[in-house]
């Protein structure tokens, strides 16, 4: 019987690491993007929408905001798992906190 190596090789493990870094900062990028939307909502958009309106939107916001920020801790967890060859460069590892 023929033994089929499956194990990942250094170089397949490095563009995972790589890949799994890009989505974690683009997810942190919109969670930041989410908050700071949130925020502009309670202190400016209060007047001018519907009070309909503005509980939809800040909804939809704090949603984007924890769905990226989980998709983000996923990433992470994605990066430990490889060990070494998750290389340590762009990204905070901190999702920031609507206020």
């Amino acid at each position: 019987m023929d033994t089929v190596d499956i194990t990942p090789k250094p170089e397949a493990c490095r563009q995972i690491a790589r890949l799994f870094r890009a989505r974690q900062v683009d997810a942190e990028a919109v969670a930041a993007r989410a908050a700071h939307a949130l925020d502009a909502l309670d202190s400016h958009g209060a007047a001018a929408l519907a009070p309909w309106g503005r509980d939809l939107l800040a909804a939809a916001f704090a949603a984007l905001y924890e769905a990226e920020g989980t998709r983000a801790f996923t990433m992470r967890e994605g990066m430990e798992a490889l060990g070494p060859y998750a290389d340590e460069g762009e990204g905070s590892h901190n999702v920031p906190s609507p206020s």
